[in-house]
């Protein structure tokens, strides 16, 4: 892959790049009109001593990395329209006017919070928030947005807007598989108000706690909020496919239900699903705003005693369950998943049957081969019905101890690292008031390896970087950046 380090000037540009080239911008890009087009094939750095203007079309096949402070946002167009994964950022202050998701392959990641001034558009291909938000400036919108393109809010990463008295907004959210909207629509009597939206892929006892629900309910919670709460006089809608929706589900007999407090709250009468896969149910008169599911009345499972906890051993992960008592309990099944949603069951254990006592049961989960893994204990009885424990993870981590050299760093310096297993890694330099002043990430196989970053452009003193795999694992090291 060829990089290019650009310090350009341009008043009308229309530039192809037919090979896979990177371009980093350290001096002056300037799109002038709204028919001037740029195109990068590769991956695009603005840095933070560069300045870039964009009134016109800006396509970027690989990441679109921006770490200019407050850039001259201008009025044109960002477009994401790589066929592979790509990510954007951009720093705290700099806002995009346009931004646009036309992805026919490979998914679009936000690396970074992001704010939209005037459209987002989703065009084909999703967007997947992660852990970061994404805010709808109050004059912006949102246009598109199908199960083909949509915004994956299953981190804790917020699709953020702002809805008027009298007004409505569409938030196009759902899981990596699943397209599931709700539309916030306030009264005129309302006070206007940025409420905040992501997704839940399970319906949980306790809203967002507990045991799981497996039957009777839609497969998913809507995690709704506002920002001032107060003064809000609501109707959501919701809106699922029937891929979603769980054993013994009756669209005929829906509820939306919302949970307040310390149970869920399902409203006074039945809600006929409208809609032909998808399907959609609408409830009005909400004033605050939680956890929100779709599902039958009285669907969630009692309170039961059925406890989880566990630990990594070497390459075994040990699950121990406890139950305070139990009444016909035919056995447990362990059930396991790797990626949080999809569970399969990794063993069984034989129930005591009858017990008023304490009693512990242990499971052992071998050849983990340095994998993380959800658990959740499945109390079977000798009538067929069933209850699940609450979901707990156990995470494999990925990082071997990791180095830096040359330590002081004068233009460059090289990271030196290994990895138990395929994962996505950021490495993030803050300075001493502890501000974020250099951000980036990667995806790197299994084995060793050696980066290295340019910091030419940091001014002299102390930083940490904090290197992170895509299990949480963080490993921080001082260094010295010199003149």
């Amino acid at each position: 892959m060829k990089k290019i380090i650009g310090s350009l000037l341009f008043c009308s540009v229309v530039l192809f790049t037919t090979a896979q080239n990177d371009f980093t911008n350290t001096g002056t890009l300037y799109i002038s009109g709204s028919t001037d087009t740029f195109f990068v094939n590769g991956h695009f750095t603005n840095s933070s001593a560069a300045a870039l203007t964009n009134n016109g079309k800006f396509y970027t096949k690989q990441n679109f990395i921006n770490s200019q402070t407050s850039w001259t946002i201008g009025t044109g167009e960002v477009i994401l329209n790589g066929t592979g994964d790509q990510l954007i950022s951009s720093v705290s202050n700099s806002a995009f006017y346009k931004l646009t998701i036309n992805k026919s392959s490979g998914l679009a990641t936000l690396a970074s919070a992001v704010t939209i001034n005037n459209t987002l558009t989703l065009t084909t291909g999703k967007l997947s928030l992660d852990n970061y938000d994404i805010t709808i400036g109050n004059s912006a919108s949102i246009t598109g947005g199908s199960t083909n393109a949509y915004l994956i809010a299953t981190g804790t990463g917020e699709l953020k807007q702002q809805i008027a008295a009298s007004g409505s907004k569409i938030f196009p959210v759902g899981t990596s598989t699943a397209y599931t909207p709700v539309t916030v629509s306030l009264t005129a009597a309302s006070i206007t108000d940025v409420f905040h939206v992501r997704m839940l892929t399970a319906v949980y006892r306790n809203g967002t706690s507990g045991s799981v629900l497996n039957s009777n309910a839609v497969n998913a919670t809507w995690m709704v909020s506002e920002a001032v709460n107060g003064g809000s006089d609501a109707t959501l809608t919701c809106q699922w496919p029937a891929s979603l929706e769980l054993t013994g589900f009756d669209r005929q007999y829906s509820r939306l239900a919302h949970y307040t407090t310390s149970a869920w709250d399902y409203g006074f009468v039945n809600l006929n699903a409208s809609g032909s896969n998808p399907y959609s149910v609408s409830r009005s008169g909400f004033s605050s705003f939680s956890p929100f599911a779709v599902m039958m009345n009285m669907a969630v499972l009692p309170v039961t005693s059925l406890e989880i906890f566990g630990k990594q051993n070497g390459n075994e992960n040990l699950i121990n369950w406890s139950t305070l008592s139990e009444a016909g309990t035919a056995y447990f099944s362990i059930e396991a998943s790797m990626n949080g949603t999809d569970f399969t069951e990794t063993g069984k254990v034989n129930a005591a049957g009858n017990s008023s006592n304490l009693r512990s049961y242990s499971f052992v989960h071998r050849n983990i081969n340095n994998q993380s893994y959800s658990y959740r204990i499945k109390q079977v009885d000798e009538n067929g019905s069933f209850v699940y424990s609450k979901v707990i993870r156990l995470t494999a981590t990925a990082l071997h101890p990791a180095a830096l050299f040359p330590n002081p760093v004068k233009h460059k310096t090289t990271i030196s690292f290994s990895l138990k297993q395929t994962s996505l890694m950021t490495v993030m330099i803050s300075n001493t008031q502890g501000q974020a002043v250099y951000k980036w990430k990667q995806l790197y196989s299994k084995g060793d390896h050696k980066t290295e970053l340019d910091l030419s452009l940091l001014p002299a003193g102390s930083y940490t970087l904090q290197l992170k795999d895509d299990t949480g694992s963080v490993q921080s090291m001082r260094f010295i950046k010199t003149n």
